[in-house]
């Protein structure tokens, strides 16, 4: 019989999603809206998927998270001169080695062991309560 190590099943809270962004599209249709491809900072697998765009009401930025797949789902609304003001921010970045880094600040806690990986029973919805853009420049 195999011991199981008491401290490999611990599990802790955190209340942000830090991501990395690998890379950015825009799309322009009736408005201008960003799709932005990102890897976990502090979640140990899976990728996220952000759409950013314009907000027409009182819309909360949102964070969906999938069972069936490792995939979690960020949708943020801003004004569109907020869209293009941050186009103009990651156009700056274009050359640049270092990734951009987008920091979520989250309604709930989300539950990771020590090695990095998320507790998900069913699928949920977070809402967004601040994101922070670092965006390199040089």
């Amino acid at each position: 019989m195999k011991l199981v190590d008491k401290e490999e099943n611990k599990w802790k809270k955190i209340d942000k999603v830090i991501l990395l962004v690998n890379s950015i599209d825009i799309s322009y249709q009736s408005s201008i809206s960003l799709n932005l491809n990102c890897n976990f900072e502090n979640i140990s697998r899976g990728r996220c998927n952000i759409a950013i765009q314009k907000a027409l009401k009182k819309t909360p930025d949102t964070l969906y998270i999938h069972t069936d797949q490792p995939l979690m789902v960020v949708n943020i609304f801003y004004k569109i001169e907020k869209i293009e003001k941050l186009i103009n921010f990651l156009g700056m970045n274009k050359n640049n080695k270092k990734k951009i880094r987008l920091e979520l600040d989250i309604s709930d806690n989300l539950m990771v062991n020590k090695d990095g990986y998320l507790y998900v029973k069913d699928k949920f919805e977070l809402k967004i309560n601040s994101i922070s853009w670092n965006i390199p420049i040089i």
